[in-house]
């Protein structure tokens, strides 16, 4: 919270988002809400509070900017954290009870927490894009990164997880059968995404959907969110100021649009949800069943910034960058599995559902190790381009 400046914490920097002090007090409330108040049928700390930090309809985003200053904030999150860190020292986790059982409730407030971490990522992006920009000394803006490709043979697999710990949307196991595939080793870079541009990717509705070319022009969009042209190459409004862009590294901040078009241009497609986590291999998480490392995936704010793409470690297939470095849009829409059922809310995965959102898979820079296993499945409308989105390309054989 201390890289906020005052003037943003309690300002909505997007329509997207709450603003960033909310997203601080929200990590807090939720895990007295799911600890505290529905598993142990306890009352929180602060009831005014506990509304204004909540992601309620009745609580909308601009009545969110009424939240303490960062001293309260801060209080409230100490006072929260306190309250379930003392329950989790007296509770029987032997029990059928659904939240208390291992600890469900304690590890969905982390998962929560995880996820929050990389919004907060996020915001402090577009807290930079709103302060002067500035010059950076800039690498020379040449790659000579080429595609290569991996042949992935056809199989059945089981897909999904039945982990207790597990969100809702990952259940329940099923087999899925997929076809023999192509897959790039490695994520879009930034150079080849250079090349689209130079090309006329934003320029020529050919390459666009219906859908994705009026939203190209609704948006004005010419180039990736947060890039910034100066006169000897790309720079970027990361969380802690411009950056320069390397232009191996994996090319980020993109919409679903701009990926299938990128994809239409290289005359290429989007994998498939079933596809993506074939390819991630049968183990936890793509490269085995242990926690990552920073040889394993560019991953948890180790990194500030996506890494230069094929560094880490291959997992299955030889597939390098599975996770981590950047969010992997896919071709598939967020919907349920067979045998669905939400828990521990609806406002989590059921209300998604609609067939609005787009599935992206692997994590990024900002995401938790924990949050890296092959099943987590995220999701966003095709307009959003604020997170650490990028893309891999599949072909069909």
């Amino acid at each position: 919270m201390d890289q906020v400046p005052d003037r943003f914490l309690r300002e909505r920097v997007h329509s997207f988002y709450s603003p960033i002090g909310w997203h601080f007090g929200h990590v807090g409330r939720t895990e007295e809400y799911w600890v505290i108040c529905a598993a142990l049928k306890e009352q929180p700390v602060d009831e005014q509070l506990t509304f204004l930090f909540a992601d309620l309809p009745d609580n909308p985003k601009d009545n969110r900017i009424h939240i303490p200053d960062r001293d309260g904030i801060k209080a409230y999150m100490s006072a929260t954290r306190a309250h379930v860190l003392d329950a989790l020292e007296t509770c029987d986790l032997s029990t059928d009870d659904p939240y208390l059982a291992d600890g469900y409730a304690w590890e969905f407030a982390v998962q929560h927490e995880c996820q929050h971490q990389e919004t907060i990522a996020e915001m402090l992006q577009l807290i930079q894009k709103q302060l002067p920009p500035v010059s950076v000394e800039l690498p020379k803006w040449t790659s000579h990164h080429q595609t290569e490709w991996v042949n992935i043979p056809g199989d059945t697999f089981t897909m999904g997880s039945d982990d207790r710990h597990g969100y809702d949307n990952e259940k329940c196991e099923h087999q899925e059968t997929v076809a023999p595939f192509r897959l790039a080793k490695t994520q879009v870079t930034a150079y080849q995404w250079t090349q689209f541009m130079e090309d006329g990717g934003y320029r020529r509705p050919e390459l666009w959907s219906k859908e994705g070319w009026a939203w190209r022009c609704t948006e004005d969009a010419t180039a990736p969110e947060y890039w910034i042209q100066q006169p000897d190459g790309w720079a970027y409004f990361g969380p802690h100021g411009v950056r320069p862009i390397q232009p191996a590294e994996a090319a980020s901040c993109l919409s679903w649009f701009e990926a299938d078009a990128f994809a239409r241009w290289a005359g290429k497609r989007l994998p498939t949800e079933e596809e993506w986590e074939y390819a991630a291999g049968p183990s936890k998480y793509p490269w085995g069943d242990s926690m990552a490392v920073d040889k394993e995936a560019c991953h948890g704010l180790s990194n500030w910034a996506p890494d230069v793409v094929g560094r880490r470690l291959a997992g299955a297939f030889g597939l390098q960058d599975m996770a981590g470095n950047v969010w992997e849009w896919t071709s598939s829409k967020f919907l349920p599995y067979p045998g669905f059922e939400a828990f521990p809310y609806d406002g989590y995965s059921k209300d998604h559902m609609k067939g609005l959102h787009q599935v992206c898979r692997g994590g990024s820079w900002a995401t938790s190790p924990t949050i890296l296993r092959r099943t987590f499945r995220n999701w966003y409308v095709p307009t959003y381009r604020q997170g650490f989105l990028g893309l891999r390309l599949a072909d069909s054989i």
